[in-house]
């Protein structure tokens, strides 16, 4: 308990093996964090599991990935963490090291991250000047014919744009200074053009990385002949190396420090301009819809929808009609802000987290700003819901309270006077996700059964209740309560259906409501 009042701050890198470099650029740039926030406890993690794993088997050091080191300080009570990113663009790296942080935003009272070098164009300008100075210093003996060259990493993540912003910077100021990158734009033939262009003579090779580590020791400086000092030399350049990482550069261990300490001032700045304002607290509802039917919202639901200031809206599809929206259109206010946001459909998971995590971090965003935010989910949102992802990544950082909503199949039940289950007997709720084998083990093991999710399996499920007897103790709808719904009490017409809608729910009784009472009847006479 000892840790609970207490702050860390964790500084997230890519990391190196080469130690040398690793104590003039990483850990310079950790320790002139650690002197701007003292009052911090200090943790170290490294995004590059292969060099994590190089570094336990060659020196028995053990540096945490990302993940490993939020559960460590979970684990050590901590409820405050600032994050500095020693990322030098918001690439592959620094995105995946995001969305290992969004997975525990929900798991301390506060997450601050700095951003990465490059991200403000105030941070490309900023650059831009080191870049210039250092050139300046690089080619005053001979400035008419020499220049420095930078070698960058490069990606194929869309953020390879930030290599080519600084490139263009240095030329539109007239600064004798290249950049280019190993893995991406502006490769090197297209750099050696420029520089032949311009008149170029003698080159200070740079490498333009937070480490002088593998790729400016081989790729930019090595001796094989597919180096970049290779092939500057082979192409009749007079080629000067300077083995400086741009972490070594204060600079550079000052931009970072800035990046965090404008992170806190934000989080600060939100903070007061709510106090000052008599903001009233966010709040964040999760509204069932009902199936369908814009009548059979709750007058619960219908008066929560009328006093929210933003309202998400789940798409199937970008660009797509939010099905829930005709539900609640009768509902809103001319002036509620509206997000139609994007939820995937595919089995790609990766995918459904980045989008469950940004849409969460948005929603956050909203509630910790005073709105009054809300979230439609079709039927009850407690029950195969999108909703239940979203509560997951929120729940104990904002304000919640879900508003239940009638579940497809309680209306199915109601609307054609089908009983569901009576007395004691148990009832199951199914998602024909399965094998057709699960399928009907569950229909021989009960006798209430509703079957969801039925829609790619329609057809097998009508033929094995044949088989089985049970058609006629069946009943099948689709889209119910919307305005294209179907209701097959003959579950045997449906069977040879071209297709079948996503909303489409088969409901089995064996014991009906009408043979009960008749069992009664009989049993008292």
């Amino acid at each position: 308990m000892e840790n609970i009042k207490r702050k860390a701050l964790l500084v997230i890198s890519f990391g190196t093996s080469h130690m040398d470099t690793r104590q003039k650029t990483i850990e310079a740039c950790e320790k002139r964090l650690r002197d701007r926030f003292p009052d911090c406890d200090f943790y170290r993690s490294w995004t590059s599991k292969m060099i994590i794993k190089k570094l336990k088997t060659r020196d028995n050091e053990e540096v945490l990935y990302p993940s490993q080191a939020l559960d460590l300080l979970l684990e050590k009570g901590y409820k405050e963490v600032y994050i500095q990113s020693l990322h030098l663009i918001c690439g592959e790296e620094y995105n995946k090291m995001m969305n290992i942080i969004d997975n525990y935003r929900h798991k301390f009272d506060k997450i601050l991250v700095g951003r990465p070098l490059l991200t403000s164009l105030e941070d490309y300008d900023y650059v831009t000047d080191l870049i210039k100075e250092v050139s300046l210093e690089d080619t005053k003996l001979d400035l008419k014919r020499s220049a420095s060259v930078w070698m960058g990493h490069g990606t194929e993540h869309q953020a390879h744009a930030s290599y080519a912003a600084i490139d263009y910077r240095l030329s539109r100021n007239s600064i004798k200074a290249y950049l280019a990158t190993v893995e991406g734009y502006p490769e090197i033939e297209d750099m050696i053009f420029f520089l032949k262009k311009d008149g170029i003579e003698k080159i200070h090779l740079r490498p333009f990385l937070l480490v002088a580590g593998d790729h400016a020791k081989n790729d930019m400086a090595g001796q094989d002949e597919e180096s970049w000092l290779s092939i500057l030399r082979a192409e009749g350049f007079e080629v000067e190396v300077h083995m400086e990482g741009m972490g070594e550069f204060e600079a550079i261990q000052d931009k970072f420090v800035e990046n965090l300490a404008d992170a806190i001032e934000e989080d600060k700045r939100i903070g007061v301009a709510c106090r000052d304002q008599d903001v009233e607290a966010g709040r964040f509802y999760g509204i069932g819809t009902g199936p369908g039917d814009s009548q059979l919202l709750t007058i619960k639901a219908a008066k929560t929808l009328d006093k929210l200031d933003i309202l998400y809206l789940p798409q199937a599809k970008i660009g797509g009609e939010s099905r829930v929206r005709k539900i609640v259109d009768p509902y809103l206010r001319p002036d509620l802000v509206l997000k139609e946001r994007h939820f995937p459909m595919s089995y790609d998971s990766q995918e459904k987290r980045e989008s469950w995590d940004a849409i969460s971090k948005e929603i956050i965003d909203d509630v910790r700003h005073g709105k009054q935010v809300g979230f439609v989910s079709l039927g009850d949102p407690m029950l195969y819901s999108t909703y239940v992802y979203l509560l997951d990544r929120l729940i104990d950082r904002i304000e919640i309270e879900t508003i239940p909503g009638l579940s497809s199949f309680s209306n199915i039940a109601a609307s054609n006077n089908f009983s569901l289950a009576m007395d004691t007997d148990p009832m199951l709720v199914y998602p024909c996700t399965g094998s057709m084998e699960e399928i009907e083990r569950m229909v021989d093991l009960f006798d209430s059964i509703v079957l969801m999710k039925v829609y790619k399996r329609c057809r097998p499920i009508i033929e094995m209740l044949e088989a089985k007897g049970l058609a006629d103790k069946s009943i099948m709808v689709s889209n119910s309560a919307m305005e294209e719904e179907l209701v097959y009490r003959d579950i045997s017409q449906a069977k040879d259906l071209d297709s079948y809608s996503y909303f489409t729910t088969i409901i089995i009784n064996k014991k009906t409501y009408k043979a009960n009472i008749l069992d009664l009847w009989t049993k008292n006479n």
